[in-house]
């Protein structure tokens, strides 16, 4: 029985290890937080030393893995540092199942990067560009501002939607009495972007239509699988939509992608028409990873068998469409806390 690791990540991994029950595989996890989910979920796991990174992480995990027999990791922390020590790990025994080089997965890592670089004859895009000051933001302001377009930012380094804001003319009190988050007004945002150490930050068109997330997972550039969700107030819809399917496929094969991926896309409604733009591609699972699931795909299970040879590729399971999923919340017990005497 080969053995599978996955080091410290988000809490989706979870998810991922529970789906693995029974697959023929001896699952192991690892984590610097003994009450993690990753470790609840998983029947093997040890504890990572806390503050550990780089060189020095990646030498003692190699360890780590050579001392239980750790046939292949699926990386999570210092993903893209595991990928350029892979082929240490492989001569300690361990195959380390990265998305990509360490090079491709920066590169889409750098949003600004990797927009300047996509080919939008797969996915169009938003008009876009970067400010780092206060000047530069103006500058792009008065260069993108449009007509009945509303303009957002982000910064080009950053997951999940850490940064993102919609920045409106003025302050709207109706938005802020309904808590939404991801608003600011303009001159709320000059006064933050005057701050001397502003990163690189994009600037682009606000897209009113539907956001997609496409869950993906490949193998040597094939892809294996994708499932296609669009998100809605109150949950999920798994769509069939072989047009994003095949833009999938184009996005592994051109990026040599092998692992868990996802891309997010969102409609243009401009024009009369519904197209769906590119915004970003991540090189690792997405956060609602466990709703793709739910279409009855197995996402880790298919990478970890066509590492292993066991893929047939021509009786692949089938995507489950039209589906309306959604999330329930759970609590366990991480430990018990004796009552004072």
């Amino acid at each position: 029985m080969k053995k599978v690791l996955f080091n410290k990540n988000f809490s989706v991994t979870a998810a991922q290890i529970s789906a693995l029950r029974g697959s023929g595989y001896e699952v192991w996890a690892s984590h610097t937080d003994a009450g993690h989910g990753m470790l609840a979920a998983a029947p093997h796991s040890f504890l990572e030393p806390r503050g550990l990174i780089g060189d020095g992480y990646a030498d003692w995990l190699r360890r780590a893995c050579e001392e239980r027999g750790i046939d292949a990791l699926v990386p999570g922390k210092e993903r893209e540092l595991l990928a350029r020590h892979a082929p240490a790990f492989a001569a300690s025994g361990t195959a380390v199942l990265a998305p990509a080089s360490e090079e491709t997965q920066r590169h889409l890592e750098r949003k600004d990067e990797f927009l300047r670089a996509w080919n939008p004859a797969t996915l169009p895009i938003p008009r876009w560009t970067t400010f780092d000051s206060l000047r530069s933001f103006d500058a792009a302001w008065d260069a993108l501002r449009e007509d009945g377009t509303r303009l957002c930012v982000k910064p080009a380094r950053g997951i999940y939607a850490s940064g993102f804001r919609v920045i409106l003319d003025r302050p709207d009190l109706g938005s802020f009495l309904k808590g939404e988050l991801y608003q600011m007004s303009h001159a709320a945002a000059r006064e933050l972007f005057a701050a001397p150490d502003l990163p690189t930050m994009l600037l682009m068109h606000t897209l009113e239509g539907a956001e997609r997330s496409v869950d993906c997972v490949a193998w040597q550039g094939r892809l294996i699988r994708a499932v296609v969700r669009r998100k809605s107030p109150d949950g999920q819809l798994i769509e069939a939509r072989p047009d994003l399917v095949q833009a999938a496929a184009q996005i592994a094969r051109h990026y040599g992608l092998s692992g868990i991926f996802n891309f997010q896309t969102k409609d243009d409604l401009r024009g009369g028409t519904r197209v769906a733009n590119m915004l970003e591609i991540n090189a690792r699972a997405s956060g609602g990873l466990r709703y793709a699931m739910a279409a009855g795909v197995n996402f880790p299970r298919l990478l970890l068998d066509a590492w292993s040879g066991a893929l047939d590729w021509d009786a692949l399971p089938p995507v489950q469409t039209g589906l309306h999923v959604a999330e329930d919340k759970a609590v366990r017990v991480v430990r018990l806390q004796p009552e004072p005497a």
